[in-house]
């Protein structure tokens, strides 16, 4: 038992490999695209501005580029048409739908790479140096803006007046647990799944030296498991603060793991909680340098309460999670742990060879970990799933929470049967034999992978929005100010809201008036003339009448400047 594990070894090396994947720079899916070229030229003089802009990249780019244009001082927003990605997969043409006019032009620009995460943005400036020719015969431009003296950098509303249509529903009926939002959805995703088990892994095992193995902290091989436990722990942590507040700025992966872009993290309750998370496990290190201040009672709270706030931070998983949704998952995420953890050591520590009664008194010892935690668990995961679907297990959250309901019932079932395996043949052993460490060990290996199934799915869920959550969501926008536009021409009064913050936001757009035959409102957010940030667009907005359509934040608008 002087030895490391060779898996463990080899864990640590999977581990190190996939994450200099994820962030190494170096190849051309993972770094930003740059504009190569413009068509106006960035800085340049034209006459005339009637037909198109053309944008060249220097990579390819997703099939969804965003673009506007602001012209004159203030910034007066100007009507284009679609954004079309060409064959080439590097250039994005814009027709404009009226001639930009006479004065300074700023054209923005947000893309993504080929996997649909955000891959950067940028502006070009041109000047228009004469007013644009217009036909004595041209009729009234079909669209005007609500309000031309709207300041720079706030939203306005472009509706466009014609045919009587029928009021459409405020809500879109797109189901957001099905529409990516913005930022590093699947690197988060594999980081979240990474921090589970290893922090899960970390704690349970403190539990479980503390209470069914004190003698095991002076094994070689427990010291090495649990120093490569926490160096899995601390870099997935670091992990899923990065790729959190990659989200929610949308900046690339690379850019926000330092820790001087984390300030977006903070936004949200989540990426606070991923933030103390990673203290917490990087203030872990001292147990793991000296495991015996589990068992020194002067030591003994703090030893295990660090690492025990760490788990309880998985409870905020969800910025819209309440009270009794966060307490309920702590205790899940607690009992969790020390159930994972507590089999993890034994395949990786306890099981690996025989040896002295102590080893026996450890398997044994752990059945009064086990069976409360295993209640805990599965009780706290009842509660989530009333609380979260309600009943409506047909969606996308309530399907994959049936799979996670199956395999934590796989899960149940073996540890019970590993339960009754060592009560019989354990009770009256004074050591532990090579063939049965090694029948045990087979038996809560299984249970560790069906943990980890159930981590896996768990970290699925999060990426899913339940219906008890959806049900809410129109009485629990964070909106900021409205702000307010009228066209007396067009008879059209509307209001936008939103959350105001660097980030995913939430946008609720009123129209007041007219009662009937909108067509084409479109919501243009413009930074101000000079400066770096790009603005974006709502297009097209579910209303032909009086109503309200409301964007959440899991549907991806996000604002990358203030």
């Amino acid at each position: 038992m002087r030895n490391a594990p060779t898996i463990v070894r080899w864990a640590l090396a999977l581990f190190v490999a996939t994450a200099a994947a994820a962030v190494w720079p170096g190849t051309a899916s993972a770094a930003d695209a740059n504009l190569a070229s413009s068509t106006p030229a960035d800085q340049s003089q034209v006459e005339q501005l009637s037909t198109a802009i053309q944008l060249v990249f220097d990579v390819p780019i997703g099939p969804s580029p965003k673009v506007v244009m602001t012209c004159g001082s203030p910034g007066v927003p100007q009507t284009l048409g679609k954004a079309t990605l060409l064959a080439d997969q590097v250039t994005v043409s814009v027709q404009l739908t009226t001639p930009a006019p006479k004065g300074p032009c700023i054209v923005g620009w947000t893309v993504t790479d080929t996997n649909l995460q955000p891959a950067g943005s940028g502006n070009f400036a041109f000047e228009v140096t004469a007013d644009p020719v217009v036909s004595t015969s041209a009729a009234p431009a079909s669209s005007t803006p609500v309000d031309g003296s709207t300041a720079p950098g706030t939203p306005t509303s472009t509706p466009t007046s014609s045919s009587v249509a029928p009021v459409t529903q405020p809500d879109d009926g797109a189901d957001p647990a099905t529409t990516p939002a913005s930022g590093s959805g699947a690197p988060l995703g594999l980081f979240r799944l990474l921090s589970y088990l290893s922090l899960a892994a970390l704690f349970g095992s403190f539990v479980f030296l503390t209470f069914a193995w004190p003698e095991g902290h002076e094994y070689r091989v427990t010291e090495t498991f649990l120093r490569v436990t926490w160096l899995l722990a601390v870099v997935s942590a670091f992990l899923v603060v990065g790729a959190t507040a990659s989200q929610q700025s949308g900046a690339g992966l690379g850019s926000s793991l330092s820790p001087t872009a984390w300030g977006d993290a903070f936004s949200t309750m989540p990426g606070k909680a991923a933030v103390l998370r990673f203290l917490l496990v990087a203030g872990s290190a001292w147990v793991v340098a000296r495991p015996s201040r589990l068992l020194d009672p002067t030591t003994q709270l703090a030893a295990l309460g660090v690492p025990a706030l760490a788990v309880l931070s998985l409870g905020v998983a969800r910025d819209d999670y309440g009270f009794v949704e966060i307490a309920v998952g702590m205790v899940h995420a607690l009992g969790m742990s020390v159930w994972f953890g507590g089999v993890a050591i034994q395949a990786r520590a306890v099981l690996v060879g025989p040896g002295n009664e102590d080893l026996v008194y450890a398997v044994v010892g752990f059945k009064r970990l086990a069976t409360p935690a295993m209640l805990a668990t599965v009780l706290s995961g009842a509660m989530l799933m009333f609380s979260l679907d309600r009943g409506h297990l047909g969606s996308s959250h309530g399907v994959v929470l049936v799979l996670k309901t199956l395999l934590v019932a796989a899960m149940v079932f073996v540890s019970v049967a590993t339960r009754q395996f060592v009560n019989q043949r354990l009770m009256r052993a004074q050591v532990m034999s090579a063939e049965m460490a090694q029948r045990l060990r087979r038996a809560v290996s299984i249970e560790a992978l069906v943990g980890v199934a159930v981590l896996m799915v768990t970290s699925w869920l999060l990426a899913l929005t339940p219906p008890g959550l959806k049900a809410d969501a129109g009485s629990s926008l964070v909106l900021g100010t409205p702000h307010h536009f009228v066209n007396n021409s067009l008879n059209a009064d509307i209001t936008v809201a939103f959350s105001e913050k660097v980030g995913a936001n939430d946008v609720r757009i009123e129209a007041i008036a007219p009662t009937t035959g909108i067509t084409n409102i479109r919501v243009e957010f413009l930074p101000p003339l000079g400066s770096a940030a790009v603005g974006m667009a709502i297009d097209p907005i579910p209303l032909t009448g009086a109503g309200v359509a409301v964007l959440e934040q899991s549907k991806g608008f996000t604002l990358q400047a203030s």
